[in-house]
């Protein structure tokens, strides 16, 4: 069974996209990508997937409101009747996982999370400027958002080790057409969304679901050190470490990605 639309949460309509019969698999995207990253996990064999665009993000128009992700992934169990769903969270989309599952335990029977780190942490030695940051910064500043999304591509999709001639041309022309989109009003989100207190790191000890731990070989450091970090706290497994992959695993290596969601899956 299929199904889009558009769920309320707050001011906005939060638009979504469900796939499939079974127990629910909430699928919450990067800061960097929309619902289009999970392209081919919706079709998990019997599971019922679900996918949604945050505000400013994909099909999701922006609405000038305090907001935050958790509230409107909660909003659209609600409107689609799901009492509870595993819940897969990529970058801030994992962050985004981990608050649901704290300010709404009953919803959440079991997390995996990809290429995140719970805010209030930070690495060993602290947080250190990424490649090309300082690029980004400049082009952002500049309003040159073609140039933004550009080196965007080649921190979080290549990575460090890779240039974006290593990666699949299709996969780099969908990067860029996702991350186009939210950066006309990034700085505008940033004013306005609502965090959770105390951060995520100090209240990890209250989440106890079944949680698998992913990240990509070629990811940035301090994901992979998050990665090992958050397997220990919440997970009975080391990190599963996705080769040949980068920030967006799920992009990049589809059906390895799937081999292993969908063996968490059965084992739950």
């Amino acid at each position: 069974m299929s199904e889009s639309g558009f769920a309320p949460s707050g001011g906005a309509q939060i638009y979504y996209q469900t796939e499939g019969d079974g127990p629910a698999v909430l699928f919450v995207h990067a800061a960097v990508a929309d619902s289009r990253m999970w392209q081919s996990q919706m079709g998990l064999a019997g599971h019922r997937g679900i996918v949604f665009d945050q505000r400013g993000f994909g099909n999701t128009e922006w609405v000038p409101e305090p907001y935050a992700n958790r509230d409107d992934a909660l909003a659209i169990l609600d409107h689609l009747n799901v009492d509870r769903a595993v819940v897969v969270g990529c970058s801030n989309g994992g962050e985004a996982a981990m608050q649901l599952a704290l300010v709404a335990p009953s919803r959440v029977s079991a997390l995996v999370l990809v290429g995140t780190a719970p805010r209030g942490w930070e690495p060993d030695g602290g947080w250190g400027d990424e490649p090309f940051w300082d690029e980004i910064v400049a082009a952002f500043k500049a309003g040159n958002l073609e140039e933004v999304v550009e080196y965007e591509a080649r921190l979080w999709l290549a990575g460090a080790t890779r240039s974006l001639d290593d990666i699949d041309p299709e996969v780099v022309a969908l990067f860029k057409e996702m991350d186009m989109i939210p950066q006309t009003t990034e700085a505008e989100r940033e004013e306005y969304v609502q965090t959770l207190e105390p951060p995520t790191d100090q209240q990890l000890d209250r989440i106890s679901v079944p949680t698998l731990v992913m990240v990509g070989e070629h990811d940035t450091t301090e994901m992979r050190q998050a990665a090992a970090y958050l397997a220990e706290r919440l997970s009975d497994r080391p990190p599963v470490v996705m080769e040949d992959t980068a920030h967006l695993p799920s992009m990049e290596r589809p059906n390895e990605f799937n081999i292993v969601i969908s063996g968490f899956l059965a084992a739950l």
